[in-house]
Protein backbone atom coordinates (compact mmCIF):
# COMPACT_ATOMS: atom_id res chain seq x y z
CA UNK A 1 0.00 0.00 0.00
CA UNK A 2 1.63 3.78 -1.32
CA UNK A 3 1.98 6.32 0.99
CA UNK A 4 3.26 9.97 1.36
CA UNK A 5 4.91 10.93 4.14
CA UNK A 6 5.26 14.86 4.19
CA UNK A 7 8.24 16.17 5.18
CA UNK A 8 8.15 19.92 3.98
CA UNK A 9 5.94 22.46 2.77
CA UNK A 10 3.27 21.40 5.24
CA UNK A 11 2.23 24.20 7.63
CA UNK A 12 4.71 26.42 6.32
CA UNK A 13 5.07 27.63 2.50
CA UNK A 14 8.88 26.54 2.32
CA UNK A 15 10.78 23.26 2.21
CA UNK A 16 9.04 21.44 0.00
CA UNK A 17 9.57 18.05 0.23
CA UNK A 18 6.88 14.37 -0.08
CA UNK A 19 8.43 11.24 0.16
CA UNK A 20 6.21 8.65 -1.71
CA UNK A 21 6.97 5.09 -0.39
CA UNK A 22 5.57 2.03 -2.94
CA UNK A 23 6.69 -1.25 -0.50
CA UNK A 24 10.70 -0.70 -0.16
CA UNK A 25 10.81 1.86 -2.62
CA UNK A 26 10.79 5.40 -2.09
CA UNK A 27 11.18 8.63 -4.01
CA UNK A 28 10.78 12.52 -3.22
CA UNK A 29 8.28 14.67 -5.03
CA UNK A 30 10.75 17.83 -4.86
CA UNK A 31 13.58 18.60 -2.27
CA UNK A 32 13.23 22.38 -0.89
CA UNK A 33 14.81 24.43 1.11
CA UNK A 34 13.20 25.75 4.68
CA UNK A 35 13.12 29.90 4.54
CA UNK A 36 12.36 32.14 6.42
CA UNK A 37 12.31 32.48 10.46
CA UNK A 38 15.39 31.11 12.64
CA UNK A 39 13.16 28.49 13.65
CA UNK A 40 12.31 27.54 10.25
CA UNK A 41 15.73 27.67 8.37
CA UNK A 42 16.41 25.16 11.56
CA UNK A 43 14.37 22.79 10.10
CA UNK A 44 17.16 22.02 7.03
CA UNK A 45 19.43 20.18 9.85
CA UNK A 46 17.12 17.91 10.57
CA UNK A 47 17.95 14.52 9.01
CA UNK A 48 15.35 12.97 7.00
CA UNK A 49 13.53 9.70 7.99
CA UNK A 50 15.33 7.73 5.25
CA UNK A 51 18.74 7.17 4.20
CA UNK A 52 19.47 9.46 1.10
CA UNK A 53 21.13 6.65 -0.24
CA UNK A 54 18.33 4.69 -0.27
CA UNK A 55 16.12 7.08 -1.98
CA UNK A 56 15.17 5.48 -5.60
CA UNK A 57 14.82 9.13 -7.01
CA UNK A 58 13.60 12.42 -6.63
CA UNK A 59 11.16 14.53 -8.91
CA UNK A 60 11.51 17.89 -9.42
CA UNK A 61 7.93 20.26 -10.26
CA UNK A 62 10.05 23.80 -10.36
CA UNK A 63 13.30 25.30 -10.20
CA UNK A 64 12.11 27.37 -7.28
CA UNK A 65 14.88 27.24 -4.63
CA UNK A 66 11.87 26.33 -1.89
CA UNK A 67 11.40 23.22 -4.25
CA UNK A 68 14.88 22.58 -5.35
CA UNK A 69 17.53 23.80 -2.83
CA UNK A 70 17.91 20.84 -0.72
CA UNK A 71 19.41 18.84 -3.55
CA UNK A 72 23.05 19.67 -3.02
CA UNK A 73 22.76 18.70 0.67
CA UNK A 74 20.56 15.27 -0.07
CA UNK A 75 23.54 14.59 -2.94
CA UNK A 76 26.31 15.71 -0.24
CA UNK A 77 24.99 13.08 2.00
CA UNK A 78 24.49 10.14 -0.29
CA UNK A 79 21.96 10.15 -2.76
CA UNK A 80 22.86 9.48 -6.32
CA UNK A 81 19.90 8.70 -8.24
CA UNK A 82 18.32 10.50 -11.11
CA UNK A 83 16.71 13.80 -10.61
CA UNK A 84 13.89 14.24 -12.84
CA UNK A 85 12.35 17.42 -14.29
CA UNK A 86 11.50 19.58 -17.20
CA UNK A 87 14.24 20.29 -19.43
CA UNK A 88 13.60 24.02 -19.11
CA UNK A 89 13.76 23.34 -15.22
CA UNK A 90 17.12 21.66 -15.42
CA UNK A 91 18.19 25.28 -16.98
CA UNK A 92 16.62 26.93 -13.82
CA UNK A 93 18.18 24.73 -11.52
CA UNK A 94 21.52 24.91 -13.13
CA UNK A 95 21.10 29.29 -12.77
CA UNK A 96 19.64 28.86 -8.79
CA UNK A 97 21.37 26.18 -7.61
CA UNK A 98 25.06 27.71 -8.70
CA UNK A 99 23.37 31.47 -7.39
CA UNK A 100 22.37 30.06 -4.09
CA UNK A 101 26.02 28.49 -3.40
CA UNK A 102 27.48 31.62 -4.27
CA UNK A 103 25.50 33.56 -2.20
CA UNK A 104 25.76 31.13 0.79
CA UNK A 105 29.45 31.02 0.78
CA UNK A 106 29.60 34.95 0.17
CA UNK A 107 27.64 35.69 3.46
CA UNK A 108 29.33 32.87 5.24
CA UNK A 109 33.16 34.80 4.41
CA UNK A 110 31.70 38.20 5.45
CA UNK A 111 30.14 36.90 8.27
CA UNK A 112 26.79 38.46 7.76
CA UNK A 113 24.99 34.72 7.87
CA UNK A 114 22.38 35.61 10.44
CA UNK A 115 21.21 38.61 9.10
CA UNK A 116 19.87 36.89 5.62
CA UNK A 117 17.82 33.78 7.47
CA UNK A 118 16.23 32.91 3.69
CA UNK A 119 20.62 32.16 2.62
CA UNK A 120 21.34 28.59 2.28
CA UNK A 121 22.64 27.01 5.32
CA UNK A 122 26.49 26.47 5.64
CA UNK A 123 26.50 23.46 3.82
CA UNK A 124 25.97 24.23 0.41
CA UNK A 125 29.56 23.89 -1.59
CA UNK A 126 29.55 24.20 -5.40
CA UNK A 127 31.31 21.03 -5.67
CA UNK A 128 27.90 19.52 -4.21
CA UNK A 129 26.02 21.67 -7.26
CA UNK A 130 28.29 20.22 -9.58
CA UNK A 131 27.61 16.91 -8.49
CA UNK A 132 23.57 17.24 -8.22
CA UNK A 133 23.70 19.24 -11.68
CA UNK A 134 25.14 15.45 -13.03
CA UNK A 135 22.02 13.46 -11.79
CA UNK A 136 19.35 15.38 -13.71
CA UNK A 137 17.46 13.41 -16.53
CA UNK A 138 15.44 15.91 -18.26
CA UNK A 139 11.44 14.71 -19.33
CA UNK A 140 9.17 16.55 -21.55
CA UNK A 141 5.66 17.61 -20.83
CA UNK A 142 3.17 15.24 -21.43
CA UNK A 143 5.92 12.13 -21.72
CA UNK A 144 5.22 8.94 -19.02
CA UNK A 145 8.50 7.89 -17.30
CA UNK A 146 8.96 5.19 -14.67
CA UNK A 147 10.15 5.45 -10.98
CA UNK A 148 9.93 2.92 -8.79
CA UNK A 149 7.29 0.83 -10.08
CA UNK A 150 4.56 4.21 -10.50
CA UNK A 151 4.19 5.85 -13.91
CA UNK A 152 4.42 9.42 -13.80
CA UNK A 153 3.90 12.82 -16.30
CA UNK A 154 5.10 16.01 -16.59
CA UNK A 155 1.67 18.87 -17.28
CA UNK A 156 2.24 22.38 -17.66
CA UNK A 157 1.46 23.69 -13.88
CA UNK A 158 1.94 27.87 -15.60
CA UNK A 159 4.21 29.28 -12.42
CA UNK A 160 7.40 29.70 -14.09
CA UNK A 161 8.94 28.47 -16.78
CA UNK A 162 9.60 25.09 -17.12
CA UNK A 163 7.14 24.43 -13.90
CA UNK A 164 4.79 21.38 -14.09
CA UNK A 165 2.53 19.13 -11.92
CA UNK A 166 2.70 15.51 -11.54
CA UNK A 167 0.12 13.41 -12.53
CA UNK A 168 1.21 9.84 -11.17
CA UNK A 169 0.09 6.60 -10.79
CA UNK A 170 1.53 4.29 -7.75
CA UNK A 171 0.07 0.90 -7.17
CA UNK A 172 -3.30 1.80 -9.24
CA UNK A 173 -3.95 4.49 -7.62
CA UNK A 174 -3.62 8.15 -9.58
CA UNK A 175 -2.15 10.71 -7.37
CA UNK A 176 -1.80 14.52 -8.44
CA UNK A 177 0.76 16.67 -6.68
CA UNK A 178 0.18 20.22 -7.82
CA UNK A 179 3.84 21.77 -7.15
CA UNK A 180 3.17 25.52 -7.51
CA UNK A 181 0.00 26.47 -9.52
CA UNK A 182 0.38 28.94 -11.86
CA UNK A 183 -2.25 31.47 -12.78
CA UNK A 184 -4.67 32.13 -15.87
CA UNK A 185 -4.08 34.51 -18.67
CA UNK A 186 -0.76 35.90 -18.04
CA UNK A 187 0.89 37.91 -20.55
CA UNK A 188 4.24 35.20 -20.86
CA UNK A 189 2.68 32.23 -19.70
CA UNK A 190 0.68 29.52 -21.07
CA UNK A 191 -2.43 28.49 -18.48
CA UNK A 192 -2.09 25.39 -16.39
CA UNK A 193 -2.98 22.53 -17.92
CA UNK A 194 -6.59 20.95 -17.55
CA UNK A 195 -5.94 17.67 -15.93
CA UNK A 196 -9.14 16.49 -16.89
CA UNK A 197 -8.71 13.14 -15.37
CA UNK A 198 -10.14 10.88 -11.86
CA UNK A 199 -7.47 11.70 -9.26
CA UNK A 200 -8.10 9.22 -6.08
CA UNK A 201 -5.89 12.04 -4.07
CA UNK A 202 -4.42 15.43 -4.70
CA UNK A 203 -1.55 16.98 -3.01
CA UNK A 204 -2.03 20.91 -3.54
CA UNK A 205 -0.71 24.32 -2.67
CA UNK A 206 -2.38 26.92 -0.83
CA UNK A 207 -0.11 29.81 -0.72
CA UNK A 208 -3.16 31.98 -1.71
CA UNK A 209 -5.50 29.98 -0.32
CA UNK A 210 -7.66 32.19 1.66
CA UNK A 211 -7.36 35.33 -0.90
CA UNK A 212 -7.79 36.98 -4.27
CA UNK A 213 -5.57 38.32 -6.57
CA UNK A 214 -6.38 42.03 -7.15
CA UNK A 215 -7.49 43.05 -10.70
CA UNK A 216 -5.04 44.23 -13.51
CA UNK A 217 -1.91 45.11 -11.16
CA UNK A 218 -0.54 47.66 -14.38
CA UNK A 219 -2.46 51.09 -13.46
CA UNK A 220 -1.13 50.29 -9.69
CA UNK A 221 2.81 49.59 -11.22
CA UNK A 222 2.44 53.24 -12.89
CA UNK A 223 1.03 54.97 -9.70
CA UNK A 224 4.20 53.53 -8.07
CA UNK A 225 6.75 54.73 -10.86
CA UNK A 226 4.85 58.08 -11.02
CA UNK A 227 4.78 58.58 -7.26
CA UNK A 228 9.16 57.83 -7.63
CA UNK A 229 9.85 60.39 -9.82
CA UNK A 230 7.63 62.80 -8.35
CA UNK A 231 10.22 62.49 -5.16
CA UNK A 232 12.58 62.61 -7.20
CA UNK A 233 14.94 59.32 -6.93
CA UNK A 234 15.53 56.31 -8.24
CA UNK A 235 13.37 53.35 -7.83
CA UNK A 236 14.67 49.81 -6.29
CA UNK A 237 12.69 47.57 -7.67
CA UNK A 238 13.62 43.96 -5.65
CA UNK A 239 12.44 41.55 -7.86
CA UNK A 240 12.86 37.43 -8.29
CA UNK A 241 15.18 36.19 -10.63
CA UNK A 242 13.34 33.38 -11.93
CA UNK A 243 9.88 34.86 -14.17
CA UNK A 244 9.24 38.01 -11.69
CA UNK A 245 11.90 39.61 -13.29
CA UNK A 246 10.82 39.31 -16.85
CA UNK A 247 6.74 39.86 -15.65
CA UNK A 248 8.21 43.60 -14.75
CA UNK A 249 10.42 44.23 -17.77
CA UNK A 250 7.31 43.11 -19.85
CA UNK A 251 5.04 45.33 -17.27
CA UNK A 252 7.37 48.66 -17.70
CA UNK A 253 7.64 47.95 -21.60
CA UNK A 254 3.74 48.42 -21.69
CA UNK A 255 3.62 51.52 -20.07
CA UNK A 256 6.69 52.86 -21.69
CA UNK A 257 3.98 52.58 -25.18
CA UNK A 258 1.75 54.64 -23.12
CA UNK A 259 3.42 56.91 -20.77
CA UNK A 260 6.31 59.12 -22.33
CA UNK A 261 7.34 60.21 -18.75
CA UNK A 262 7.60 56.38 -18.26
CA UNK A 263 9.54 56.00 -21.52
CA UNK A 264 11.99 58.26 -20.85
CA UNK A 265 13.19 57.01 -17.66
CA UNK A 266 16.42 54.66 -17.40
CA UNK A 267 16.00 50.93 -16.84
CA UNK A 268 18.66 49.32 -14.68
CA UNK A 269 18.27 45.39 -14.66
CA UNK A 270 21.52 44.53 -12.47
CA UNK A 271 21.13 41.00 -12.14
CA UNK A 272 23.01 38.31 -13.43
CA UNK A 273 20.90 35.46 -12.68
CA UNK A 274 17.83 37.44 -13.94
CA UNK A 275 19.57 37.74 -17.19
CA UNK A 276 20.58 33.95 -17.17
CA UNK A 277 16.74 33.42 -17.08
CA UNK A 278 16.17 35.96 -19.53
CA UNK A 279 18.18 33.43 -22.32
CA UNK A 280 15.90 30.73 -21.05
CA UNK A 281 13.26 31.88 -22.62
CA UNK A 282 14.92 32.21 -26.05
CA UNK A 283 15.74 28.96 -25.55
CA UNK A 284 12.51 27.72 -25.16
CA UNK A 285 10.40 29.37 -27.34
CA UNK A 286 7.57 26.61 -27.21
CA UNK A 287 6.97 26.72 -23.27
CA UNK A 288 5.77 30.82 -23.06
CA UNK A 289 3.34 32.59 -24.89
CA UNK A 290 5.17 34.73 -28.11
CA UNK A 291 6.33 38.41 -26.92
CA UNK A 292 8.09 40.83 -29.57
CA UNK A 293 11.51 42.29 -28.55
CA UNK A 294 11.33 44.83 -30.59
CA UNK A 295 15.27 46.37 -31.48
CA UNK A 296 16.37 44.03 -29.19
CA UNK A 297 14.69 45.35 -25.99
CA UNK A 298 14.08 42.19 -23.80
CA UNK A 299 10.89 41.56 -23.28
CA UNK A 300 9.80 44.75 -25.07
CA UNK A 301 11.57 47.19 -22.03
CA UNK A 302 13.26 49.92 -24.03
CA UNK A 303 15.90 52.50 -22.41
CA UNK A 304 17.17 49.45 -20.32
CA UNK A 305 20.90 48.41 -19.36
CA UNK A 306 21.96 45.33 -18.23
CA UNK A 307 24.51 45.15 -15.60
CA UNK A 308 26.80 41.88 -15.59
CA UNK A 309 30.10 42.48 -13.93
CA UNK A 310 30.78 44.01 -10.63
CA UNK A 311 31.93 47.48 -11.88
CA UNK A 312 29.20 47.60 -14.25
CA UNK A 313 26.57 46.97 -10.89
CA UNK A 314 28.91 49.10 -8.61
CA UNK A 315 28.51 52.07 -11.32
CA UNK A 316 24.89 52.31 -10.04
CA UNK A 317 26.23 53.46 -6.43
CA UNK A 318 25.65 57.32 -6.85
CA UNK A 319 22.49 57.57 -9.00
CA UNK A 320 20.94 60.02 -7.83
CA UNK A 321 18.10 61.30 -10.44
CA UNK A 322 14.96 59.17 -11.21
CA UNK A 323 15.52 55.62 -12.76
CA UNK A 324 14.43 52.45 -12.24
CA UNK A 325 16.92 49.86 -11.26
CA UNK A 326 15.52 45.96 -10.91
CA UNK A 327 18.18 43.45 -8.69
CA UNK A 328 17.33 40.28 -7.24
CA UNK A 329 16.21 38.95 -4.72
CA UNK A 330 12.71 39.20 -4.72
CA UNK A 331 12.57 39.78 -1.11
CA UNK A 332 15.90 41.10 -0.48
CA UNK A 333 17.61 38.00 1.37
CA UNK A 334 20.78 38.84 -0.51
CA UNK A 335 22.58 39.41 -3.82
CA UNK A 336 23.03 42.82 -5.70
CA UNK A 337 19.97 44.74 -4.42
CA UNK A 338 20.97 44.11 -0.72
CA UNK A 339 24.23 46.46 -2.05
CA UNK A 340 21.24 49.16 -3.56
CA UNK A 341 19.56 49.19 -0.39
CA UNK A 342 22.36 49.83 1.37
CA UNK A 343 22.67 52.98 -0.82
CA UNK A 344 19.44 54.27 -1.36
CA UNK A 345 17.32 53.56 2.09
CA UNK A 346 19.01 56.88 3.46
CA UNK A 347 18.28 58.43 0.17
CA UNK A 348 14.70 60.61 1.40
CA UNK A 349 14.27 61.02 -2.10
CA UNK A 350 14.79 57.27 -3.07
CA UNK A 351 11.52 54.82 -3.06
CA UNK A 352 11.68 50.40 -2.75
CA UNK A 353 9.37 49.21 -4.64
CA UNK A 354 8.10 45.44 -3.61
CA UNK A 355 6.09 43.74 -5.89
CA UNK A 356 6.01 40.01 -4.14
CA UNK A 357 5.61 38.09 -1.59
CA UNK A 358 7.69 38.68 1.53
CA UNK A 359 8.48 35.92 4.10
CA UNK A 360 8.47 36.48 7.38
CA UNK A 361 11.63 37.13 8.86
CA UNK A 362 13.12 38.53 5.73
CA UNK A 363 14.54 42.00 4.76
CA UNK A 364 11.71 43.03 2.60
CA UNK A 365 8.95 41.92 5.27
CA UNK A 366 11.32 44.41 7.77
CA UNK A 367 10.25 46.95 5.45
CA UNK A 368 7.16 46.35 4.64
CA UNK A 369 6.53 46.37 8.31
CA UNK A 370 8.05 50.00 8.74
CA UNK A 371 10.90 49.35 10.49
CA UNK A 372 13.06 52.55 10.69
CA UNK A 373 16.41 50.62 10.37
CA UNK A 374 18.00 47.89 9.27
CA UNK A 375 21.19 45.42 9.44
CA UNK A 376 22.82 45.26 5.94
CA UNK A 377 26.50 44.18 5.76
CA UNK A 378 27.16 44.40 9.38
CA UNK A 379 25.48 48.61 9.47
CA UNK A 380 22.83 50.18 10.73
CA UNK A 381 21.39 51.57 7.80
CA UNK A 382 18.52 53.93 8.72
CA UNK A 383 14.93 53.89 6.26
CA UNK A 384 14.73 57.20 4.94
CA UNK A 385 13.75 56.24 1.78
CA UNK A 386 9.78 55.70 0.95
CA UNK A 387 8.69 51.73 1.14
CA UNK A 388 5.78 50.78 -0.66
CA UNK A 389 4.32 47.57 -2.02
CA UNK A 390 2.17 46.38 -5.23
CA UNK A 391 0.25 43.06 -5.28
CA UNK A 392 -1.11 41.60 -8.45
CA UNK A 393 1.95 40.10 -9.85
CA UNK A 394 2.27 36.97 -7.64
CA UNK A 395 2.56 33.92 -10.07
CA UNK A 396 0.61 31.64 -7.55
CA UNK A 397 -3.25 30.91 -8.32
CA UNK A 398 -5.75 32.47 -5.96
CA UNK A 399 -8.30 30.59 -4.25
CA UNK A 400 -10.54 31.63 -7.50
CA UNK A 401 -7.61 30.06 -9.87
CA UNK A 402 -7.16 26.67 -7.40
CA UNK A 403 -10.46 25.96 -7.73
CA UNK A 404 -10.60 26.22 -11.25
CA UNK A 405 -8.04 24.08 -11.54
CA UNK A 406 -9.22 21.64 -8.93
CA UNK A 407 -13.18 21.51 -10.72
CA UNK A 408 -11.85 20.26 -13.79
CA UNK A 409 -10.91 16.62 -11.55
CA UNK A 410 -13.64 14.31 -12.85
CA UNK A 411 -14.72 12.92 -9.20
CA UNK A 412 -14.29 13.69 -5.76
CA UNK A 413 -10.93 12.71 -4.18
CA UNK A 414 -8.88 13.15 -1.34
CA UNK A 415 -7.04 16.75 -0.69
CA UNK A 416 -4.14 17.61 1.13
CA UNK A 417 -3.01 21.52 1.52
CA UNK A 418 0.08 21.82 1.73
CA UNK A 419 2.87 25.03 0.34
CA UNK A 420 0.94 27.41 3.05
CA UNK A 421 0.74 29.44 6.42
CA UNK A 422 -1.75 27.74 7.98
CA UNK A 423 -4.00 29.98 7.90
CA UNK A 424 -4.22 29.74 4.00
CA UNK A 425 -4.10 26.29 4.22
CA UNK A 426 -7.27 26.04 6.40
CA UNK A 427 -9.33 28.26 4.50
CA UNK A 428 -8.78 26.45 1.13
CA UNK A 429 -9.50 23.19 2.87
CA UNK A 430 -12.76 23.69 3.74
CA UNK A 431 -13.91 26.30 0.72
CA UNK A 432 -12.70 23.12 -1.34
CA UNK A 433 -14.37 20.74 0.88
CA UNK A 434 -17.71 23.14 0.64
CA UNK A 435 -17.56 23.94 -2.85
CA UNK A 436 -16.20 20.84 -4.44
CA UNK A 437 -16.89 18.16 -2.12
CA UNK A 438 -13.72 16.88 -1.72
CA UNK A 439 -12.64 14.80 1.28
CA UNK A 440 -10.18 17.36 2.41
CA UNK A 441 -7.18 17.77 4.93
CA UNK A 442 -4.32 20.43 5.98
CA UNK A 443 -1.07 18.44 5.61
CA UNK A 444 0.90 18.38 8.83
CA UNK A 445 4.96 18.30 8.97
CA UNK A 446 6.01 14.67 9.59
CA UNK A 447 2.66 13.07 8.57
CA UNK A 448 1.83 10.23 6.70
CA UNK A 449 -1.09 9.23 4.59
CA UNK A 450 -2.08 6.15 2.57
CA UNK A 451 -2.57 6.63 -0.95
Amino acid sequence: MAEITFLGAAGTVTGSKHLVASGSQHFLVDCGLFQGTQNVVALNEQPLPVAPSSIGGIVLTHGHIDHVGYLPKIVHDGYAGPIYCTPATAGVLQIVLEDAAHLQGHLRVRGFQNERPHAPPPFYEMQDVAATLELVQAVPYEQDFSLCSARLRFRNAGHILGSAFIDATIEGKRVFFSGDLGRYSRPLLYDPADPAASADVIVCESTYGDRLHPPEPLNDLKVAIDAAVLRGGPLVMPAFAVERTQDMLYAIGQLQAQDPQVAGLPVHLDSPMAIKVDALFAEFPDEHRPFANEGGAPFGCRNLTVHVTTEESKALNDLQAPAIVIAASGMAAGGRVLHHLHNQLPNAKATVLFVGYQGAGTLGSALLGGARTVRIYGDQVPVQAQVASIKGYSAHADQNELLRWLSQFQDKPRMYAVHGEPASAEVLDAVVRERLGFATQMAQRGTTVTV
